[in-house]
Parts: structure tokens; C-alpha cells; sequence
């Protein structure tokens, strides 16, 4: 037997070199925000964070409508074809009764290959970050087919060849094959696929090209869940990695979940008679998947003063844009299990259909919440004939009430705006910015609309202040506009400007000891589920359920406020796959890019936090908020 330690650095180093041989050498400030969230909402490119931890193998493909093709062009890496000798001709096909005569190794994958190879200066992949190998699954008679597969192989020079060409194309056998003491038969560049139980020198193991196992050797597992028999199936896999290579199961189930478990396992080729439905998957898993690093604090809340049947004289409602049942959970999950939000006793349910669909946008949403009327989507605290419909925030005005706005996304965009303007198109901007003036909204704080930022010589309204990221808490009416620096997202370095805004707004409603109202948006997290970006959504739900948190403290030494989160609507179709809350780790699926129907939370506490339980439409909101307000 090898020194396994150190044939491990030999094939590092060869795999570094076949990383080379098969894949090629290894190789803006002035965005509107508009500009930046469509680039997030439909980009697909994949960060380039290093290489990925796993890769398609198209199990069976010549079953494909397209052979070779299809999963070529789906990004699988790695691509299956049994063969059989017959009249000279190595003939592809899974049994020798399907054997038809046009279905030749060469004119299915040969061929194929060298024309790409050409195409693309040399390299199998354009991208020049990705190797392709051929697993060749011999059907019979091994030692007649090799010497016969070689010869094939050599007339198309050096493409096959990694000794010669730096960017060859592997080739693996597999299925009928000698024992790694016969590999050395065989060219040094023809590759072997090695079993769990075999031993390697220096000289087989050169020439091995991966270790594959059948997986029903191992458990019974069904593809649901978790494998039983983990612990066998680990030592299997960490064989493969002692020795320095990429390991396979094959006889595997075919789904998400399945797929899931074996990358969570340490699997790198994850097998698939569906490779269109794998790119789907591996090209959403880097978005799809985060680990946070360590949790945040949680606040526990005394609940002494929770759901007392008192007069609410000071309501905080706080809406995360986007945020449905599953971005809670995902964030809780990579919290630890927990959230600020989730420690809360008074729950409910909340259902978003605009009025002219039931997929509802932020400005249908928000205005429901607002106005306590359903409004089509698009409008802004208006009904169908376009008439203004008063939000809470004006209604309590007009009791005296004390009253803001704070969003960490465009000011004038449809969640903030549907509380102190009227407009039957979100879009325009200008005006609703202009109707701040006319509302008996005391302040309004967040981005500067892009319209905005190209004006010289706006000079603002009459009796109205501006100012830059904090309010002037010993001004009047005002409005606040916060630098692009601090509305980027969360990962990208944003600081906790919403807790912060929040906490002013508090102070500055406060001063003249009436009741108010106080609304803040994390607009963000509605971005990270159109952009597909698990991690973006989580970071933006902890940030805003941090400012839960300071929410919750204030109506732990207020007994007459009132607390309520919640959401305008769901965003992504967000779905929780895979976690383990004791690391942090999540991954989800995204159904879609844009808003759906799902349920989302409303989150209550402090006096007559129990008028929010149950389900209910998000017009109940508006009503409920008045009524805590009698």
C-alpha cells in the first residue's frame, strides 16, 4: 500500500493541473437606484466567489432528445455514455437491443466535443473556469473495447490527451474496467473511475479519475429527508477526499431535496437524468444558500404591559417589504432558531389580494394597510374612480395625533407614500413627493427619488425643511433624505440606519407629548427576494428585526403603545429546503422573481395587541389600528 499523506499532495497538485488541463488557465458608482434594482430583480449571472464545492454528471445520457447537447448546454461538467463494440464501431446505447447504427461514440460525443473545443478556441467551456469530462461506462468485454476506445480517441491528436494539451478533455472509464494494478495497460492519459474498497499506488491512482459507489450499497433512503446509514456514507466519501478525488454516487434519487443532502454530505458530482432541472437548481444554490456566521442577540420582552385592554396613545408599525412567512423563518433559522419577532405571543395572519388581482403589488398592499380599502395595484390611497382615500395616519392627524414616515428604500416609493399621498400611478414620483407638503404628516425619511438627484435647483416647499440623513429634532415639518451610503443593503456594509431613524422618530414625535403614529419600512427585503438572494434577504430580515427588538423595549416602559409588524406582501416564493439553525446554515428555493400570494405575519405587542390575532385581509389592518386607538 501508498503512503496515503503523501500521494493526498501528489494528487492535489495533479488536480490542480487537471483543473488547467480541462477548463483553460484560471483566470458602477453612478447606478440610479432604479438602475440597481432591475439589475438585481432579472441579472442571472452567478457571483464568481471561487469554485463551487459540486458539479452535474448526466447519468445516462444518451437517453437525452439531445445527446451530449442538452447537457452541454445545461452547465453539466461531467457527461455519461455506455458503449458497446460491434463491427468495429463503438456504438452508444444502455442495453445491445437498443443499438442503432447512426448512435455512434463518435458522431454523439467525439464529434461533438472537438467541434466546441474549436469553437471555442481550444477549451471545451467558453467560460474557462469550467472542465468537462466524458465518463465512458463500457457495457462488455473490456479488454477487447479499451485498446479500440484508445485508438478513437487518438485520432483526434491531442484533444483527449492532458500530458499534451493543457486544455484536453478527461476521459474516465467506467462500468467493464481492469483493477487499478491494470491500469498501467492502458496510456498514462486515459483515466479510470476507482471504487471505495480498491487500493492504489502512486502509479493507479495517477490514473484515477474519480471514485464513484452505488448508493443503494449504502442506505434505502427514499430521497425524502435524510439518508439513514450517514455515518458508512461519510467514510465512503472521505476516502475518496484522502485520496485527493471528486467523489459519485450513482443510483441516486432525482430531486431537489436528494440533490440537497449529497452536497450537504460532501458529494461533488451530483448525479441527474434531469440535467436541465439540476442547472436550474446549481445555478440558484449560490443565491440559495447562506450560513451566517453568528447570531445576533435577542431582546426578551417583559410582556408586561402585552395585550392589556387600554387605549393605545403612540402606535409603531413597522412593515417589512416583501417579508413573507418564510423569510421569517429563514432568517430565524440562521439566527439560531429565533427572532425578535417570532418571541411574540399575539400573531396573526394577513392576506395581500389587491382589488383587481390577487397578486398584489406594494402599492395595493401598502395602500390596504393604509386606507383600510382594497385599490388596484399601482394606486397610491386611491380607489378605482381614482378618489383619495384617507390613511390612518391622517385620520389620527386629524385627532391630534403626531405622525411619520421613515423607509430605508425611495421616499416616495408605494409603501411609505400610501401614507401621505393620493396618486393613481406609483411612478409618479414628483408628485407625490410634492403632496407631502399639503399633508398633515409631520415628517417624511428615507432615499432621495433619482429624479431628484439630477435637479440643481430644486429648492424645496414652502414650509417644509430638508435635510440630510437625520431628522432636526428641533425643527418643524420636514423631510429627510438619506445618502445612497446609507440605503445600500445590509451586506454591503449599510448601518443600522433603521433602528437608528426609528429611534429619532420616536424622539421627535414625542416632543410635544401627544399620541403618534410612526411607520418604518425595511424596503430591502422585498429587493432581495425579486434578485433571488437568500443571503441579501436574510441580512436585510435581521436588520429590521433588530429594530423590532428596539421597538419592543419602548412598549416594555410605555404601557399605552402598540407595536405591530408585518408585510405588504410576499416576494420570491420563498421556500425552505434544507437547515440546521445550530450553524446557521439555510437554503431555500425561489419559485419566482416577483410578488406572490402567500400569507404574510403581523406581529403585535404592547396594549390591545390582541385585536391582531387570527387571519384576516390587510384591510383589517387599518380597522384594528383604530380600534386599539378608541
Amino acid at each position: 500500500m501508498v503512503n496515503v499523506s503523501k500521494v493526498f499532495q501528489t494528487k492535489l497538485g495533479g488536480l490542480l493541473i487537471i483543473a488547467s488541463l480541462c477548463g483553460g488557465p484560471l483566470g458602477s458608482s453612478a447606478q440610479t437606484l432604479n438602475e440597481k434594482f432591475e439589475q438585481l430583480m432579472f441579472s442571472r449571472e452567478k457571483e464568481k466567489a471561487g469554485a463551487t464545492p459540486y458539479a452535474g454528471h448526466s447519468h445516462n445520457d444518451y437517453w437525452q432528445s439531445q445527446p451530449f447537447y442538452t447537457a452541454y448546454y445545461s452547465g453539466m461538467q461531467s457527461i455519461e455514455a455506455d458503449i458497446f463494440l460491434r463491427n468495429g464501431q463503438l456504438m452508444v446505447a444502455h442495453d445491445a437491443k437498443e443499438i442503432k447504427t447512426e448512435n455512434t461514440l463518435k458522431a454523439l460525443y467525439l464529434d461533438p466535443v472537438a467541434k466546441l473545443c474549436r469553437k471555442n478556441g481550444g477549451t471545451a467551456f467558453a467560460d474557462q473556469s469550467k472542465q468537462l469530462q466524458l465518463l465512458i461506462d463500457v457495457k462488455e468485454n473490456y479488454k477487447q473495447v479499451l485498446p479500440v476506445l484508445v485508438k478513437a480517441l487518438e485520432q483526434y491528436g491531442d484533444l483527449f490527451n492532458p500530458l499534451k494539451n493543457p486544455n484536453a478533455v478527461k476521459v474516465i472509464v467506467t462500468g467493464g474496467r481492469p483493477k487499478p494494478a491494470g491500469f498501467k495497460d492502458y496510456p498514462k492519459w486515459l483515466f479510470f473511475d476507482g471504487e471505495v474498497n480498491w487500493d492504489y499506488d502512486a502509479a493507479s491512482l495517477a490514473q484515477t479519475g474519480l471514485i464513484s459507489a452505488d448508493l443503494k450499497d449504502y442506505t434505502d433512503w427514499n430521497g425524502k429527508g435524510l439518508p439513514e446509514n450517514i455515518p458508512a456514507i461519510r467514510q465512503a466519501i472521505a476516502k475518496a477526499d484522502s485520496l485527493g478525488l471528486r467523489f459519485r454516487f450513482y443510483g441516486t434519487h432525482d430531486s431537489p431535496n436528494a440533490w440537497q443532502q449529497l452536497i450537504n454530505l460532501g458529494v461533488y458530482w451530483i448525479n441527474t437524468d434531469r440535467p436541465k432541472t439540476l442547472e436550474l437548481f446549481l445555478d440558484q444554490h449560490e443565491r440559495s444558500s447562506f450560513q451566517l456566521e453568528k447570531p445576533q442577540a435577542l431582546y426578551k420582552p417583559s410582556f408586561q404591559y402585552d395585550g392589556q385592554d387600554r387605549p393605545v396613545k403612540r402606535v409603531l408599525l413597522l412593515i417589512g417589504d416583501g417579508m413573507g412567512l418564510a423569510a421569517v423563518k429563514a432568517a430565524a433559522l440562521a439566527n439560531g432558531g429565533a427572532l425578535n419577532m417570532t418571541a411574540l405571543k399575539r400573531v396573526g395572519l394577513s392576506q395581500t389580494e389587491a382589488l383587481n388581482t390577487d397578486n398584489t403589488d406594494s402599492a395595493a398592499g401598502g395602500s390596504a394597510i393604509a386606507t383600510g380599502q382594497k385599490v388596484n395595484n399601482r394606486s397610491i390611497a386611491v380607489d378605482a374612480q381614482g378618489q383619495p382615500l384617507p390613511s390612518v395616519a391622517a385620520v389620527l392627524a386629524d385627532r391630534g395625533w403626531k405622525t411619520g414616515v421613515i423607509s430605508i428604500g425611495d421616499v416616495t416609493d408605494a409603501t411609505p407614500a400610501v401614507f401621505y399621498a393620493h396618486q393613481q400611478e406609483r411612478n409618479e414620483s414628483e408628485s407625490i413627493l410634492g403632496q407631502f407638503q399639503q399633508s398633515t404628516m409631520d415628517f417624511i425619511l428615507g432615499g432621495k427619488p433619482d429624479w431628484l438627484k439630477s435637479k440643481r435647483d430644486w429648492k424645496g416647499y414652502s414650509g417644509v425643511s430638508v435635510r440630510e440623513n437625520t431628522l432636526d429634532q428641533q425643527g418643524g415639518k420636514q423631510i429627510v433624505f438619506l445618502s445612497d451610503e446609507l440605503v445600500k443593503p445590509v451586506k454591503d456594509g449599510r448601518p443600522p440606519i433603521l433602528t437608528q431613524s426609528m429611534l429619532d422618530g420616536v424622539k421627535f414625535l414625542s416632543r410635544d407629548k401627544k399620541p403618534f403614529f410612526l411607520m418604518a419600512e425595511s424596503a430591502q427585503i422585498d429587493y432581495a427576494g425579486h434578485a433571488n438572494d437568500l443571503k441579501y434577504s436574510i441580512m436585510e430580515t435581521l436588520d429590521f428585526d433588530n429594530t423590532v427588538a428596539e421597538a419592543l423595549k419602548l412598549a416594555d416602559q410605555d404601557p399605552e403603545m402598540l407595536v405591530v409588524v408585518t408585510a405588504d406582501h410576499e416576494t420570491g416564493g420563498l421556500t425552505v429546503l434544507d437547515s440546521d439553525r445550530k450553524s446557521g446554515r439555510v437554503m431555500v428555493n425561489f419559485s419566482s422573481n416577483d410578488h406572490t400570494n402567500a400569507f404574510v405575519p403581523v406581529f403585535a405587542y404592547g396594549a390591545r395587541s390582541f385585536l391582531f390575532q387570527g387571519v384576516y385581509d390587510n384591510t383589517a389592518i387599518f380597522h384594528k389600528l383604530l380600534e386599539a386607538a378608541k
